[in-house]
């Protein structure tokens, strides 16, 4: 096994400085940022909506970072629907580690439902708990704590999938965006996210660096109604496996018709 080129040792020390980054943004947002941030009176839910801009801001800054640095490229379909602000129920494919900061660069408020285990983590804990963000422990109590940042204007990013999607294709779809959609009457709308090439997946590295700069893809679709369901007199989890497999319908067809190579499910 020969050496590395020089190219690739540069891409991946790029790489490295990226996520370096990464790391110093994320510590300096949840040590000092947010939490001065929400010292400011009004209530919590204002200090959510100050800490979630402060976030959004920090994401561009970062996205804007990383493509400088040749790392990657973002390209946007339809991010009108997304700044326009909520309440919107934002659900997407998650085939990489970094869909959820391009998610936030785009909305000026979104609400995240964060795997418990993340929110253990000592890094990330002080960050969500600074922006508000919802914990996730499974059961109803999520989707009615959900339900009530719809209802009250906020908009929510969820991953159906849980996790990251595996490689070029999609996850089993849980059903807790659909109990979110059924029980708040609001639509879901969907973000069919692809990376070319397949980079950050489940199981890699950060080191484990594409032989060029990947370029990450964000198509907004159309939402994507619980009506139906509701007025069909369907039982709730009878409508909310309907609708969860409509939804995966609709990124696998997304998937499909993508013209990102390397995007196909």
């Amino acid at each position: 096994m020969g050496a590395p080129s020089p190219a690739r040792i540069s891409r991946v020390l790029r790489t490295a400085l990226a996520w370096a980054a990464f790391g110093v943004l994320c510590a300096a947002l949840g040590l000092v940022v947010l939490p001065l941030v929400r010292r400011l009176p009004r209530g919590s839910a204002a200090a959510d909506l100050r800490a979630q801009r402060a976030l959004q801001r920090a994401a561009r800054l970062y996205l804007g970072l990383a493509a400088a640095l040749g790392v990657l490229r973002l390209r946007i379909d339809g991010g009108e629907r997304l700044r326009a602000g909520g309440p919107r129920l934002v659900v997407a494919n998650h085939p990489t580690l970094l869909d959820a900061v391009a998610l936030i660069s785009l909305a000026p408020q979104l609400d995240c439902i964060v795997n418990a285990a993340r929110v253990e983590h000592p890094f990330l804990s002080r960050l969500a708990a600074a922006a508000g963000y919802i914990r996730n422990d499974g059961g109803p109590a999520v989707v009615a704590e959900a339900t009530r940042r719809l209802r009250a204007g906020r908009s929510l990013l969820v991953f159906p999938e849980g996790t990251r999607s595996p490689r070029g294709g999609l996850g089993r779809f849980q059903r807790g965006a659909a109990h979110m959609a059924l029980a708040s009457g609001y639509d879901l709308l969907p973000v069919v996210i692809a990376c070319d090439p397949p980079t950050l997946a489940k199981g890699e590295r950060w080191y484990e660096v594409p032989g060029r700069r990947f370029e990450l893809w964000l198509r907004v679709g159309e939402p994507l109604s619980p009506r139906p369901l509701l007025e069909g007199g369907l039982a709730p989890p009878l409508a909310a496996r309907r609708l969860t497999a409509e939804l995966r319908e609709v990124f696998a067809k997304g998937l499909e018709g993508s013209d990102v190579p390397g995007s196909r499910s």
